[in-house]
């Protein structure tokens, strides 16, 4: 079988698989755990010996640490999840592991390599999980284990090797059932290590209501879970919200889904579950869920069922701006939104963008203006990044205005980062300049320091005050 001569050196394994989430950089972040990694852990617990390691929590940050650790742990498998920030520090770390004469079984799977399987097969890596990976990577390790089940290796759907020299692309994965797969196996994880959630207690884990989005915003890119919206059972949720309440002593939870509010059946049935459990946890819709879903009725009930906190994808203040971002929605939709959330005492989160292709500085006041009318608790103001695999990237690629593919540079976190694409309008010193001036428009306001005091009702929300302090320091530090 491919590769697997490589590993001949020695019997000596410490761990069947060791998945990997690798550093980002160790500059401002938010730490959180991988849902993508809970679960793939999840489907290979039963049948093989397995480690995680996730390198900005544990603070695991340089190339050299993780080729220590992975020395270490003497995994047979190594699996990497890799958004497109994530890559500088891979391709260091598998540069030195392939020089080695008995090395690991290189697996990448994540937004990256899915988009870009024939680049990332050239760093060194044996196999690419294009997609969902739950099934592929359960298919591969019975093959790399020789299981008497096993599937040929070109049989085996949503992969991507060499054969000969040539890059080899298997038939498209069809999109998994997802109220099949088990509970994420946080039993792997250091829980007690996440600390960046701006929540209202300290023991907090992330919930999967669903997979999948419907929408074609154009920075965003769908290839992984799909465009089809693949919710999950609501009771099948709670079960998995008491499971984290009986073994992991979480005192809150955050649903991840940036769909959450979409289907409203669903919605109904998950928060009348909580309260006819008495589930009795505070929680929180912890991405951009969208205005037009936000209806009275299930906007009334979450906040009866625990939900304290709306997060918004809104992006910009500019009618046009929004259309070219084709969110499909409009000023006075968020208004409203908005205004209901705040109508039943939600705090709320609201995410806009700096740079959209046909931004200006009079557009730009526009969203910064928009901002301080919505009056939300917490705002970020996010750089437009062209990462691969969205619109907003092949845009700038055809249109000859990307500067670099070098993704060292695409570490929006990162504020010695160089431009990655030329703007039509702004300079990107001047982009620079108006994503801090709107932090320094909103959060500097004698009126927004008034009302944080006047929120304060215990000490809980002192920490919360602290904690929202910290993140938007954390955000003036980062630019684009």
């Amino acid at each position: 079988m491919q590769n697997e001569a490589k590993n001949t050196g020695t019997d000596e394994y410490g761990v069947d698989i060791l998945l990997v989430w690798p550093s980002i950089s160790n500059c401002f972040t938010i730490d959180a755990p991988s849902m993508g990694l809970a679960y793939l852990a999840a489907v290979l617990e039963p049948h093989y010996s397995v480690k995680v390691l996730e390198c900005q929590t544990e603070k695991v940050y340089e190339p050299e640490a993780v080729l220590e650790y992975i020395k270490n742990t003497k995994p047979r498998v190594l699996g990497f999840s890799l958004p497109t920030l994530s890559m500088p520090h891979t391709e260091v770390i598998v540069e030195s592991l392939i020089k080695q004469e008995s090395r690991p079984i290189l697996i990448a799977g994540g937004p990256h390599p899915t988009v870009l399987p024939a680049e990332t097969l050239e760093i060194g890596f044996d196999y690419i999980a294009i997609g969902e990976a739950e099934e592929t990577l359960t298919e591969l390790m019975a093959l790399i284990y020789n299981k008497p089940d096993a599937k040929k290796l070109e049989d085996i759907d949503g992969l991507a090797f060499k054969k000969d020299g040539q890059v080899v692309k298997t038939n498209k994965r069809k999109l998994l059932d997802v109220n099949e797969l088990p509970f994420p196996a946080w039993h792997f994880f250091k829980v007690d290590n996440y600390s960046g959630y701006v929540r209202k207690r300290d023991r907090c884990l992330p919930i999967m209501g669903g997979r999948g989005c419907p929408e074609n915003c154009t920075f965003c890119y769908k290839g992984v879970f799909g465009t089809s919206l693949r919710v999950r059972r609501p009771e099948l949720v709670v079960d998995e919200i008491q499971y984290l309440k009986d073994n992991f002593n979480i005192e809150e939870f955050v649903i991840l889904d940036e769909n959450f509010t979409l289907k409203k059946a669903h919605v109904i049935e998950f928060c009348n579950l909580l309260l006819e459990r008495e589930i009795n946890l505070p929680w929180f819709l912890g991405s951009g869920v969208r205005v037009d879903a936000a209806e009275e009725e299930i906007v009334a009930l979450m906040k009866k069922a625990g939900c304290y906190r709306a997060s918004l994808g809104v992006e910009s203040g500019n009618e046009e701006i929004l259309k070219e971002y084709k969110k499909r929605i409009n000023k006075n939709q968020v208004r409203e939104a908005v205004a209901l959330y705040k109508k039943y005492g939600y705090e709320v989160t609201l995410f806009f963008l700096i740079g959209a292709p046909s931004d200006t500085r009079e557009t730009i006041k526009e969203t910064i203006d928009f901002a301080i009318e919505l009056d939300p608790d917490i705002v970020q103001f996010n750089a437009v990044m062209p990462f691969p695999g969205t619109a907003l990237f092949d845009y700038y690629d055809s249109k000859g205005l990307l500067i670099t593919k070098d993704w060292k540079d695409y570490n929006i976190f990162d504020p010695d980062c160089e431009p990655v694409y030329t703007h039509q309008n702004l300079s990107h010193d001047e982009l620079k300049e108006l994503r801090s001036k709107a932090y320094r428009a909103f959060y500097f306001r004698f009126g927004y320091f008034i009302k944080q005091i006047k929120n304060i009702r215990s000490f809980s929300d002192v920490s919360l005050l602290l904690k929202k302090t910290f993140i938007f320091l954390g955000f003036m530090k980062s630019k684009i």
